[in-house]
């Protein structure tokens, strides 16, 4: 996938990014206040509990006047025993109140206990040689507590599918200027370089004239080799706009794809690159693909301009006298490569290789301009890949990999 793309890509996947913040957080908060809230309650519940116990054991004297969810159990100094109307018949608890009958042990004694499938809370009190025990069950604040975390728990599914979709839509409004800039950028550099092609060509050709003009008239060879350089240098900037508008069409128009048969697109490309190889002193073979097409489905333009950016960097980094030779071979995926016994591949470069403008070591003059960037953008565009390493014995070795497919030619 191209730059544009890969823009694209990051932008939605910021949006959603932020969508998942957004409800994370709110998220967060009603777990939050949730669980405080079932703690309040919970520690609420507990503490009526607790009081209504302590107010029965006081109130102990008038049996008859204790609400019906408490249970009151008594025994006097003589050894006789009253309960109130509401006690459970498993009162008392025996284990109770022979702790607070323990001269080691306090006078009171909270328990929890489960009887018939139902926990009661059981509060135990020694005054003297009187034992009074109340109890009352837990069971309808825990019943209290389910259906209040029930409520939190709906409460929460809705809050986290209204702050999705509300993240969504603010994130959604808050990516929308970038993309719109990202969106003018491109038609930016897409208008300034068709704007910049006419020109640029017109340059050209008055530099080839100049050129021209100077050979016939015999004139001296800082004049010639300054001729020559303005040419190149023409040249180069043509190949930068070209890029630039392959660059911008990447993003616009992806979607362009026939059968190409990329043995014929890289013949073809080394037939282009051989004179302009042989003025530099290197020699260009290959590809030797046999009679059948080698296909892939792309953009015939796009992939050519891949095979010409990977020769035109072997030849610049390729010594007179130096061999390049170009690969196509046909397995499950199709593969070109493109090797060459130059200068090779400087390890402080390697990891910026396919970078944009990216610089050698020290910021010299020597740079990558936009040619290796496209080439991984246009390769990735088409789901392919393109890797660069040594050549045993020196040099580089370029090689893109693409998904073969049969040939409608």
């Amino acid at each position: 996938m191209s730059d544009a793309r890969a823009d694209n890509s990051a932008l939605r996947a910021a949006t959603w990014r932020l969508a998942a913040l957004t409800a994370g957080a709110v998220t967060i908060v009603l777990l939050v206040v949730g669980g405080l809230l079932l703690a309040v309650v919970s520690r609420e519940q507990a503490a009526e509990a607790r009081t209504a116990l302590r107010q029965a054991v006081v109130d102990a004297d008038d049996l008859m006047s204790h609400p019906s969810t408490v249970g009151v159990w008594t025994r006097a100094a003589d050894g006789s025993q009253q309960r109130s109307p509401s006690a459970p018949a498993w009162l008392p608890v025996a284990a109770a109140v022979d702790a607070v009958s323990a001269v080691d042990l306090g006078p009171t004694d909270e328990r929890t206990v489960r009887r018939n499938g139902e926990r009661y809370r059981l509060l135990t009190v020694r005054e003297g040689t009187t034992v009074t025990q109340a109890t009352t069950s837990t069971d309808p604040q825990s019943d209290e507590q389910h259906r209040l975390l029930t409520g939190l728990v709906v409460a929460e599914l809705v809050g986290l599918g209204l702050s999705v979709l509300l993240g969504g839509l603010l994130a959604r409004r808050a990516m929308s200027p970038l993309v719109t800039a990202m969106d003018r950028q491109r038609r930016f550099v897409a208008d300034a370089s068709h704007e910049l092609r006419t020109p640029l060509t017109l340059l050209s050709t008055r530099a080839q004239l100049l050129e021209r003009s100077l050979r016939r008239r015999d004139a001296t060879s800082d004049e010639h080799a300054e001729s020559q350089a303005l040419v190149a240098d023409t040249r180069r900037l043509a190949e930068v706009v070209d890029d630039l508008l392959l660059s911008a069409s990447l993003a616009d128009q992806p979607s362009r794809r026939e059968t190409v048969d990329l043995g014929a697109l890289a013949r073809a490309a080394v037939d282009a690159a051989g004179p302009y190889a042989a003025e530099q002193g290197v020699q260009i073979s290959g590809p030797d693909v046999g009679e059948s097409p080698v296909t892939v489905l792309g953009a015939p333009g796009p992939l050519r301009r891949v095979l010409d950016a990977l020769i035109d960097n072997a030849v610049a980094h390729t010594l007179a006298g130096g061999h390049i030779r170009v690969h196509v071979t046909a397995a499950s995926k199709v593969t070109v490569q493109v090797v060459d016994d130059g200068t090779g591949i400087d390890p402080a470069v390697a990891p910026r290789l396919f970078d944009r403008f990216a610089h050698g070591p020290g910021g010299g003059r020597r740079h990558f301009g936009l040619g290796l960037a496209l080439v991984r953008e246009v390769v990735q565009a088409h789901h392919g890949s393109v890797e660069a390493g040594p050549t045993p014995g020196g040099g580089a070795t370029f090689t893109v990999t693409l998904p073969r497919t049969e040939a409608h030619l």
